[in-house]
């Protein structure tokens, strides 16, 4: 076990020693500091368990140091025993007002020093104990995608986290601390009663709809999962939630479906933490997870990503009989997006018929904010594969269904605009999936967007300038193919700038200087589709496809 460390501040020599000598008998590894300078050096680089400050010391501006101890953010926890050549009543009250811990006669007995520094070490390693406790619950219970609370027997919130704020509407957790569970939380009585009548009757509920109430007054429909909890006379002491124990209670009357083993983990990790962080709440509490549906249906299981555009979740259907699917939500930031987002379903909706298109399987509003409710694809994406080594004939019939879906999407005159690895996912069985239409296009009477979309090293030099058209996926294609058959993209730059300046500059290095064993004939279709000049490419993705085909039949 590693000695705790003291540090003595005084200019004192002789006196330095007899302390230093009374500490390292008693088992500290102790360290000295003649001068205010040093003082405070060593204080910010040893974060020492206790530090004795001698503030009558000649030489020294003691009152000063520990006012720049207490000032300083890597100091100010560090508890100062000031020491005394002789009692003086000003200097200790003075010294306590701006923050010391203790004060102590120089003259004192070797078992008061001893008794004294041990007491003051304790509480700053169990101040240590407490706020890594309170690190590791915050990171924990902020860390839950879902809404999550505590709450008191008598129907107030001990603590909420991040996501239930966000969820109810609350300006902050103190805002919605204060509110009264009982009339504040639920939209109707009704929801209330459902809910305690539905729980006290079974023992228990498994992901019970329930109607709760915003800030704002709206509705917002959630799922949630608890059980009955007695106390020794039989009486209803509360709910535990998300199969959590947080306090030692009597078993629940009937137990829930075996929860993963993260939720698990939740529950002995908080039953331990919670006394600690929050002791006011050592009794009974209720912790209660609240999963958001969408649109009263699509429970909100985990979420996939957080873009400007919005955020992609994973959901499943709760009206589904049986085991569920999950399905992919797309959730808009704003209502200015609904148009945008009604775009992406009508374009899904167009390519529905190939095997390689994402399916949409509903298109509801939540909170007036229109959201796509698309098939959920399992597998890695060519971006996780292309980070390993890839058999050859894997890489042709990957490649082959991806220019397949992109030449079915020109059929339609429609342009993806960020054709890229992340955005295409392989099945188990093998079956390719082009996803996110969000910045796709469908073209009419012309043949360029205007606007500047894509993903930086996939985007082609007319897309740079804000002008995508459908030999723009042409270009996306020939990167992602020089990509998998060379293991590199043939620009890259960290800047993005000079990325750009790449792309629209220089020409790239032959993919058969990278790897030989390229054939020449797909070196040849690699660099068509990098041409500068959109004119000088596969006009669309249907020509790149039948080149292909004739040129490798084998493929």
């Amino acid at each position: 076990m590693a000695k705790r460390r003291i540090l003595i501040i005084d200019s004192q020599e002789q006196d330095v020693q007899n302390l230093k000598e009374v500490l390292e008998d008693g088992g500290y590894q102790v360290a000295v500091a003649f001068s205010s300078h040093d003082g405070l050096r060593l204080a910010q680089d040893l974060f020492p368990e206790v530090v004795l400050l001698a503030i009558q010391s000649p030489g020294l501006n003691g009152l000063q140091i520990l006012l720049d101890l207490k000032k300083r953010g890597t100091t100010r926890d560090l508890p100062v025993l000031i020491l005394l050549e002789k009692f003086d009543e000003e200097y200790a009250a003075q010294g306590l007002q701006m923050g010391a811990a203790d004060y102590l006669l120089k003259a004192a007995s070797k078992d008061l020093l001893l008794r004294r520094v041990g007491v003051l070490a304790r509480i700053r390693q169990q101040d240590r104990e407490r706020r890594d406790v309170i690190s590791r619950y915050k990171g924990f219970f902020d860390g839950e995608q879902h809404g999550l609370f505590l709450s008191s027997r008598e129907g107030r919130f001990l603590d909420v986290n991040q996501n239930l704020i966000r969820l109810l509407g609350y300006g902050d957790r103190n805002e919605l601390l204060e509110i009264d569970i009982e009339n504040d939380l639920y939209f109707d009585p009704q929801d209330r009663q459902h809910f305690r009548e539905t729980i006290e009757s079974q023992g228990y509920v498994d992901n019970l709809k329930v109607n709760f109430k915003r800030k704002d007054g709206e509705k917002i429909t959630m799922l949630l999962s608890g059980r009955l909890v007695r106390d020794e006379k039989g009486g209803i002491a509360g709910y535990e939630g998300y199969n959590v124990e947080v306090a030692e209670q009597p078993e629940a009357e009937q137990p829930l479906e075996e929860q993963p083993e993260e939720q698990r983990f939740l529950g002995r990790f908080l039953k331990h933490l919670v006394p600690k962080v929050l002791p006011f709440g050592a009794g009974f509490f209720s912790l209660m997870k609240m999963t958001e549906l969408i649109a009263e249906r699509y429970e909100k299981v985990e979420r996939l990503g957080l873009g400007s555009f919005g955020e992609v979740w994973k959901v499943r259907d709760t009206e589904r009989e049986g085991r569920a699917p999950y399905y992919v939500a797309k959730i808009p930031t704003s209502k200015k997006l609904n148009n945008q987002f009604r775009k992406e379903a009508a374009i899904c909706r167009r390519l529905e018929g190939h095997p390689n298109s994402t399916k949409i399987i509903d298109v509801v509003e939540e909170r007036g904010m229109v959201v796509l409710i698309q098939e959920f694809v399992e597998g890695p994406s060519l971006r996780e594969l292309l980070e390993g080594p890839l058999e050859k004939n894997r890489k042709e019939k990957i490649l082959l269904q991806l220019v397949d879906i992109v030449a079915y999407a020109h059929k339609h005159r429609i342009v993806h605009r960020d054709v890229k690895p992340e955005n295409v996912v392989v099945r188990r069985d093998s079956v390719v999936k082009l996803l996110d239409y969000g910045v796709a296009k469908e073209l009419k009477e012309k043949d360029i967007s205007s606007t500047m979309v894509g993903s930086r090293p996939f985007m082609a030099p007319e897309q740079i300038s804000g002008e995508s058209q459908i030999a723009s996926d042409v270009w996306a294609l020939g990167i992602i193919m020089y990509a998998v058959y060379t293991g590199y993209l043939p620009f890259y730059h960290d800047n993005e700038k000079i990325l750009m300046d790449l792309i629209l500059t220089m020409e790239p290095r032959p993919p058969r200087e990278v790897e030989p064993d390229i054939p020449v004939e797909l070196e040849g279709i690699i660099l068509k589709c990098l041409k500068k000049d959109p004119k000088e490419r596969f006009a669309e993705a249907g020509m790149l496809k039948a080149t292909i085909r004739e040129t490798f039949p084998q493929f």
